[in-house]
């Protein structure tokens, strides 16, 4: 569990907050992935995109990698928070301003502010800054490199619309001027923030900066779970069990892994006497869809197509093509009726394996719309010591509607409303109902 070594949250609910633009870090001192960072420094300053409400706010993290607090949180500004830190030399750090379920800083209008990691590393004591690493010149054809993939190979260069073009021209003099690999990945992760995309990211040697986090609220609260569900018990892998009355059983799968494939196996090897499952899935972000072939394999009696894809590759389109699956050959079938547990929190190949579920396997979908967030990233080597992953393909449903920023909806639809969640589970219990008035674990 993450300690929070402050936080302090307050919402805001006014009229056409619906229609109030999220409030977003525009930039933070130090800077997101920023490798050489004095140990002397006595500040992180985080700038807003908008003025802010001075009575909240979110800082989350925990551990040996949270600076120490030195002093009072303040706003220097209506924009601009300070946290006075006492840092160490050759530390790693990591905090996030807000989070999921932590949304404390709000707009002055009480729109919570989009959750935004912060990870920076500091040099050695008495170390001078790092010397420049890279030219002006080979950031030239680094930028034209960048600007050549997005326009050529990017699956979503078009949604939303924005001009690339002119955005990268905007930013030229910066990129142009950066000092190394780092400082040119820092100023590209905010440039292909505008995309909106998870899967879209920076690398530059061992440091990765993403551009988007999922701040949807769970809708789920998994302590509760364990308390709501009966001989609750963690398997190997990281499976999670247990049974209800009248042969109900309940297992999550939280990650398209092979290992947790292979765990999944073992476990639904041993219910010989099942007569329904909910099989929760409002843990998982995705990975490896091959993984969650196995998994849904497991539960599909004939081949059926579960979603369409077409890949952008040197400005041309392929596809769409489409996606099967296929009954495991070599395990055995589970056959009795089965509700999947869907929300927010469900991204990538998790919605891919979702859709596995209810169009191979017939499931009952139980919960909220999942993430809508799809894109197969591939890299792009820009010379200069930086890699860009842009999205390379269009998810789509069976029907041709596009999976991203859309997601797939359930069968029955459950809200889940934060504050109660501290104490019942209405997804759960709307799966367990609609099972049993399907006439399972009586």
């Amino acid at each position: 569990m993450r300690h929070l070594p402050t936080c302090t949250a307050f919402i805001l609910l006014s009229a056409g907050l619906a229609n109030a633009a999220t409030p977003r870090v525009v930039i933070t001192s130090p800077d997101n992935g920023e490798i050489d960072v004095a140990p002397d420094l006595k500040e992180i300053r985080v700038e807003f995109d908008q003025p802010m409400d001075s009575r909240g706010h979110s800082i989350v993290g925990g551990g040996d990698n949270f600076p120490s607090i030195s002093g009072e949180l303040k706003w220097f500004d209506n924009k601009t928070f300070v946290i006075p830190v006492n840092l160490q030399p050759e530390h790693q750090y990591q905090l996030s301003i807000n989070s999921d379920t932590f949304k404390g800083f709000c707009s002055e209008g009480g729109q919570a502010a989009e959750w935004y990691p912060l990870a920076f590393r500091t040099r050695a004591a008495g170390a001078a800054p790092a010397k420049s690493s890279v030219t002006p010149e080979q950031n030239k054809r680094a930028l034209a490199a960048l600007g050549q993939a997005i326009d050529q190979d990017y699956a979503y260069r078009d949604m939303p619309r924005i001009d690339w073009a002119k955005e990268i021209a905007r930013r030229r003099q910066q990129f142009e001027n950066a000092r190394s690999a780092n400082e040119f990945a820092r100023l590209a992760a905010p440039l292909l923030r505008l995309a909106e995309d998870a899967h879209v990211w920076v690398e530059a040697a061992d440091v990765r900066i993403a551009t988007r986090v999922n701040s949807e609220l769970p809708n789920f609260n998994i302590q509760w779970l364990q308390h709501a569900v009966p001989q609750w018990a963690q398997a190997s892998g990281g499976i999670v069990t247990g049974r209800f009355d009248g042969g109900i059983d309940y297992v999550a799968f939280s990650q398209c892994s092979n290992q947790q494939a292979d765990a999944f196996d073992k476990v639904l090897d041993g219910l010989h006497d099942s007569k329904a499952l909910v099989l929760d899935a409002r843990f998982n972000g995705g990975g490896d869809e091959t993984a969650a072939q196995r998994v849904a394999g497991r539960f599909v009696q004939k081949a059926a197509v579960y979603s369409r894809d077409r890949t952008r590759e040197g400005g041309k389109w392929a596809g769409p093509f489409d996606r099967v699956i296929e009954p495991r050959q070599e395990a055995k079938s589970y056959t009795m009726p089965v509700a999947v547990l869907i929300g927010p929190k469900i991204a990538s190949s998790a919605e891919s394996f979702v859709l596995m579920m209810k169009c191979g396997a017939k499931a009952t979908l139980v919960g909220g719309v999942t993430s809508g967030s799809s894109g197969r990233p591939m890299p792009h080597d820009l010379g200069n010591g930086v890699t860009v992953y842009l999205s390379s393909w269009e998810d789509q449903l069976p029907d041709g509607t596009l999976l991203q920023n859309h997601g797939v909806r359930p069968d029955i639809a459950v809200e889940a409303i934060p504050g109660n969640l501290k104490n019942s589970d209405p997804v759960l219990e709307a799966a367990i109902k609609a099972l049993r008035a399907d006439g399972a674990g009586r």
